[in-house]
């Protein structure tokens, strides 16, 4: 392509965004909607004695993993054994790790390592119940957990879940959540002692 075509294209490109048409369907763009909100989310922290590494070890022992086996058969719509599998999965805490974020290995970039993580921690069952309901209840499924460690012991932080679904105003959501609550809190109990 030469520079004179190149120029040309991005000349129609500059005049269609001027006059606010789409330059890959030629159509006129609408006005986006934005709306924002304000909403009261409620952060808990949990802190023990407990060391770091027995804490890690505790909560990735007990909760399963969401694993490539379980995406496989997502991949492949095998449906039945799918919620099987994540059945399964959630075990006796009704939750598991889906992902694991080191960023106390990323500290490395500020001079040193740290013993945390944040840890992506749900139930694809309990979310898709609640993205069924409204698909922006998403953005907080799987949860976020941040466990570290600090000088006397390990602490964990992350919102309440109730308190960031309830902006959604769905019973059918808020009753998962608040059930969330309960495993999570139930969890962090069991692993901290």
């Amino acid at each position: 392509m030469t520079c004179a075509r190149l120029a040309s294209i991005f000349a129609t490109v500059a005049v269609m965004t001027l006059f606010q048409v789409d330059p890959i369907m030629a159509e006129p763009l609408a006005e986006p909607s934005i709306s924002t909100s304000i909403i009261p989310v409620e952060h808990v922290v949990v802190r023990t004695k407990k060391p770091y590494a027995e804490v890690k070890d505790a909560l990735e022992t007990r909760l399963g993993r969401l694993n490539s086996d379980i995406r496989a058969l997502l991949r492949e719509n095998k449906v039945d054994e799918l919620r099987a599998a994540l059945t399964k999965l959630a075990g006796r805490d009704g939750l598991a790790i889906h992902y694991e974020a080191a960023h106390g290995d990323w500290l490395v970039l500020n001079g040193g390592r740290r013993n945390g993580n944040v840890y992506y921690i749900g139930n694809v069952l309990s979310a898709v119940a609640m993205t069924r309901q409204n698909f922006g209840a998403g953005l907080y499924a799987p949860l976020r957990v941040a466990v570290y460690e600090d000088k006397d012991g390990t602490t964990f932080e992350y919102d309440r879940p109730s308190t960031l679904f309830a902006q959604f105003h769905d019973p059918k959501i808020d009753e998962v959540a608040h059930s969330l609550d309960d495993r999570l809190a139930a969890l962090i109990a069991v692993v901290a002692r």
